[in-house]
Formats: C-alpha cells, structure tokens, sequence
C-alpha cells in the first residue's frame, strides 16, 4: 500500500499484539526512511540499492554491482544536521539549581555521558526525524525506606534517548490538543546470553502506562508477556524534543527537502564515476582482422601484422560528453548548500546590503532559536519529572541563544570601557557584554568578579582630580555611532 502525502490511509489497525504500529507512525515511516538513506552513510545505500540505485534495463548483474559498489554518498544532509547542532549548543547548557542537579548532569544516561553530549545527541536525532524524546527513567528500590537511604544507595534518576521510530504508538486521555498520555509503546532491542559464549538478540516493546509499565517478548511468531512494573509518578515521564511538530509526537523531518536533493546527487554522482571509469578505457578496433584464424595479443611488447586495406585503432568517448553530468551534479551541490544554510542560517553566498544581512540573520535565528527553545523545554520537562523522583525542587535550564561566534575586537572593548567610565553602563553590564563577547570565559561567575574589583578598588590610592563635564562629553561624542549599533546587536541576542 502506498501513502501519498503522509496521509494515513482510511481504515484502521487491529491487532492483540503490541507490536503494531499506529497510522501516524506508518505515515511517518516513509520520510524517515528517506533521512536514515542520506545519514547512514555509503554503506547502508549499497544495502538499499535496490531502491535508491535500481537496475537500468538491459543491464546485467554485474555490471549493476559493479555500479554500486563505486557508488559514494555526499555527506551533504548529515553535515549540515552537525553544523546546526554545533550552532545550537555552541557554549555549555547552563544549570542553576541544587548541587545535585549539577552532580547527576555530569553522568545524565548513567553510562558516563555529560548533559552537554546526551543533548547533542538527542537534538541531531530530532533534527534527522523531526523529534525524538527523553524517556526520565528511575532504579527500582532495593530495600531503602526513604529518600536518604536511597541516595545511599546510588539510586538516581536518569535520561534514556528515544528515536522517533522507536515509539510505534501512543493514546491520550482525549483529542484535545495538549491532553496528557495515557499509553505509550516504545520498540527496543537488547541481548541475551545463550550458553556458554553466545549470545541473542531480543526484540521487546515497553508499554508505559501512568504509574506501571509492562515488558512484552516477541518469539518465533509468538508474543509473551514478559515483566510488569510500576513506578511514583501518576504520569508517563516521556518528554518528546521537536524540531518541526506536527502534533503530539508527530513532525516532520525539517531537512527533508535537503535529502531528497542529496539522494538525487548521490544517483547522478554514481552514474557520473561508472561512466568515467568506462570512458578511460579505449576500446581497440581491428578492421578485416579474422577472428576466425586465431586470437591476438595486446601490450607495449607486441606489434599487430595487418594485411593491405585493414585498419587497427582505439575508440574512446568525447569527454566534453560528461560535462552536462557535472554540471548537474555542481547544480544539485549549490542547491542544497545555498536551500539548507539559508533554511537554518539565513547566510547566503552572494555579496548583499548590511540590512539584507540582517534580515537574513534574524530568519535564520529564528529557525535555530526555536529549536532551541524546544530542547530547552524538553529538559526543564525532564529534569521536573526526575525532580518528582527525588522530591527536590527542578533546576533551570537554560540554553544560551547566541548561534554565531561573535568575538569582540580591541575597539569594541575601547567602547565599552569608555561607557561603562561615563556611566551609561554598570560594572556587571560591562562584564556581561564581555563574556558573550568571547573575551571572559562562558563560566565566569560575574557577582564574583564584582566584589574581587570592589576589594582591589579600596586598595588603590584616591583617583585624580576630575577633569569636569567638558572632557567627559567630548569623550562621549568620540564615540562611534556604528559600535554602538555593534554592541546593541551583540545585546539583543
């Protein structure tokens, strides 16, 4: 059956099994197989070829393998997922909170990775999908009788990553935007040992209800009900990250147009190297020669004896015949480079006007801006619901909004120093403008500083006599009005 336009098909899904798949997923399942294609590398394509790299007609097996395996992706789509991850958590997401916020931050999955690199990994997985989720998970207790005893024991909370094709369905409390869930299935693999040395591969779907969850197996074509449990909270603790909702776990992928594009590039590219790699080898043509009356031997050691009238010669193809294939192929590389940067970045690689830029920034801000305001959301929601495991009150997250490197320059810091001395901007303003500037480190605790320059400020002798308002408005006018705007700008992000 095929869907058109990621429209479920009319009807619907019966099934006692869990291991089923809503119509929202199956909807999705086709763009997500298109974004797995252009960020699972060459070798996944070489698996696929028979969809993404078909068979010509007439072409014979082995020229068709040996097609693909000279084929080669582009990692047009992955990079730029990459780039804008790198431009969303360009400086450390900044925790105020309880020190044991700060503590569980440092190992977040409980497999040793730090809140900054589970983040990175969740927000390309949610760009590559359109969403992902943090599933806040908590070790059942083993004997403890309260909330001390089990932080003795090292019982913590912790984040588990889920890709969006893992969750296979979900119900809410009703159809109204926004009601809580009810049921959520989520599809995973784990390992087993068998015998001795070996070892099996278990496919399992964790059905999360309110308050309880249940394990099912599933076997050779048979279902078993494997474990049920329950944890404290009277919610399902699963907080989705989108980059392009569409509703309740459901999205878009924000660069699919990118990886069709990339797709197209990998085809053409493929086609382009086979027929290269043909075209360097000439094809000998012997004119009148017998092949009846024996066969004839090539090298640089051998000479043919051709009798009157016969001909020998090489054929080779025109080379200026492959020049509409790269063109096509530097036709598909400025699309998706000029389309993707443009779409998250609003950078263009022609020369344009200050306001163009501007405006081009702001765009491309925005884009960035808003995914970051999700993943922001997403684990303030997270670190609440480990806050209800624990009973401490939540930390804030917060994830800084400046995407560009924007480094201050000796004339700016001149500026700002000429401000903050006629006083239109505080010491703490000054040293503020300064670390997003790139000129104090991002950790810099700034009431700190304060109070060090108070202390070495009464251990200097009086200052001079002051030269009066006629050198302090003089100084004010030196100042240009284009650093001014500059230093605004670096406010406002």
């Amino acid at each position: 059956m095929v869907y058109s336009a990621n429209i479920p098909p009319t009807g619907a899904v019966v099934s006692e099994s869990p291991f089923v798949r809503s119509l929202d997923v199956i909807a999705m399942m086709t763009d997500w197989s298109v974004m797995a294609a252009v960020t699972n590398g060459t070798e996944y394509l070489r698996d696929q070829s028979e969809k993404y790299l078909p068979q010509e007609p007439r072409e014979d097996d082995d020229a068709y393998q040996t097609r693909v395996d000279r084929s080669v992706l582009s990692p047009y789509t992955s990079r730029l997922i990459e780039t804008a991850a790198g431009a969303i958590l360009r400086k450390p997401i900044h925790i105020e909170g309880d020190q044991y916020w700060l503590d569980l931050a440092q190992n977040i999955d409980g497999i040793g990775s730090n809140i900054n690199e589970y983040a990175r990994r969740a927000l390309v997985s949610s760009l590559t999908y359109g969403h992902s989720a943090i599933l806040v998970d908590y070790p059942a207790a083993m004997g403890a009788r309260n909330l001390a005893e089990e932080r003795a024991q090292g019982r913590r909370p912790y984040f588990i990553h889920v890709d969006a094709a893992q969750i296979w369905g979900w119900r809410q409390a009703s159809t109204m935007p926004g009601a809580p869930l009810t049921q959520v299935r989520i599809h995973e693999y784990t390992t087993r040992p068998l015998n001795d040395f070996g070892e099996e591969q278990i496919e399992q779907m964790r059905v999360i209800y309110p308050g309880k969850y249940d394990l099912y197996t599933l076997g050779q074509d048979v279902v078993e009900f494997s474990e049920t449990g329950g944890y404290s909270l009277d919610e399902i603790p699963l907080v989705p990250i989108y980059s392009n909702r569409r509703g309740m776990l459901q999205s878009l992928p924000p660069l699919l147009d990118i990886a069709n594009l990339n797709i197209t590039h990998y085809q053409r590219q493929a086609d382009l190297i086979h027929a290269l790699h043909i075209a360097a080898m000439p094809t000998l043509v012997l004119e009148g020669w017998d092949d009846t009356t024996g066969s004839a031997t090539m090298g640089v050691n051998y000479a043919i004896a051709m009798q009157p009238g016969n001909k020998a010669y090489y054929v080779q193809a025109d080379a200026t015949s492959f020049d509409a294939q790269a063109a096509e192929l530097q036709s598909l590389e400025m699309q998706m480079s000029s389309l993707g940067f443009t779409k998250l970045f609003g950078q263009k690689f022609v020369a344009e006007s200050a306001e163009a830029k501007r405006i081009d920034q702001a765009q491309g801000n925005s884009v960035l801006s808003i995914i970051s305001q999700e993943l922001e959301s997403a684990l303030n929601q997270a670190f609440a619901f480990a806050a209800k495991y624990v009973g401490l009150e939540p930390p804030e997250i917060t994830i800084d909004r400046d995407f560009d490197y924007y480094r201050l320059i000796g004339q700016d810091v001149s500026v700002l120093t000429q401000l903050n001395e006629l006083g239109k901007i505080s010491d703490a303003m000054l040293l503020e403008i300064l670390r997003r500037g790139e000129i104090l480190p991002d950790n810099i605790n700034i009431e700190d500083e304060l109070a060090a320059s108070t202390e070495n400020a009464l251990a200097l002798p009086e200052p001079a006599e002051n030269t009066g308002d006629e050198d302090m408005e003089a100084r004010q006018e030196a100042l240009e009005p284009n650093q001014v705007d500059r230093l605004i700008d670096l406010l406002s992000r």
